[in-house]
């Protein structure tokens, strides 16, 4: 091949090669960009100045607030900004949990003896396109000092006839007259009687007991469901 033949032919396999790594690089850039998921729209930001208010008319045992707060400084690509708010007692009981699109509650009430009170509040708002929520962050607060609303009895116990003993069941101090707890009376292992205890003095008579000592066990349980323990032993001849 002569050499003034050669030179178009180089030419042309020169400009195919740079179409084909122009088709291969925009293929490559087309796929790239088809891996990319698709931009997410933002949430809204956390809430602002989040307050807890003592709320009124709450009787002896209650313990109540109300709740309000701003809305997000950044209020995110959604739709509809609305508010989930969730209220619980220290031992687990939910109080409230709704959708609202106010800044503020009604008020919440609880168990003074099951304080502190928690609150949580997030902004919610919608995707314009699929509809799936955007959800903000969780803000939380706390409302009331703790309170162990204690029920310490003790326990005596008299022989008041055949196999019989009267057993005396005494609050001790501290002494709340609103907080009372379910107990229960064991006689060596053995469930005997099973009530209320801590508003007043009580006395329980358990009867058919064999000749000898009993070991007698009082277990009274608070609202807050801690568990207080009584215990006596008493003959019986």
């Amino acid at each position: 091949m002569t050499g003034a033949l050669a030179r178009p032919l180089r030419a042309v396999g020169l400009f195919t090669a740079a179409v084909a790594t122009l088709f291969a690089t925009a293929a490559t850039a087309s796929a790239a960009s088809a891996a990319m998921p698709p931009e997410q729209p933002a949430p809204p930001g956390p809430v602002q100045d989040l307050v807890l208010s003592p709320a009124p008319g709450n009787g002896a045992r209650g313990l109540g607030f109300e709740a309000d707060w701003t809305s997000p400084a950044e209020t995110g690509d959604g739709v509809d900004t609305h508010y989930v708010v969730e209220a619980y007692d220290a031992v687990g009981n939910r109080l409230e949990s709704t959708s609202t699109g106010d800044t503020a509650t009604e008020p919440i009430r609880g168990d003074r003896c099951r304080a502190p009170l928690s609150f949580a509040v997030r902004a919610v708002t919608r995707d314009s396109g699929t509809g799936d929520p955007l959800e903000g962050p969780t803000v939380r607060a706390e409302f009331g000092d703790v309170s162990l609303c204690e029920i310490n009895n003790s326990i005596g116990a008299e022989q008041t006839g055949e196999g019989t003993l009267q057993v005396t069941v005494t609050r001790e101090q501290p002494i709340d007259p609103y907080v009372a707890g379910p107990c229960t009376l064991t006689v060596d292992g053995q469930v005997a009687w099973s009530g209320n205890c801590g508003t007043r003095e009580q006395t329980v008579d358990v009867d058919g007991l064999a000749a000898g000592g009993h070991d007698l066990v009082l277990t009274t349980v608070s609202p807050r469901g801690d568990t207080y323990t009584a215990r006596t032993w008493a003959p019986v001849s």
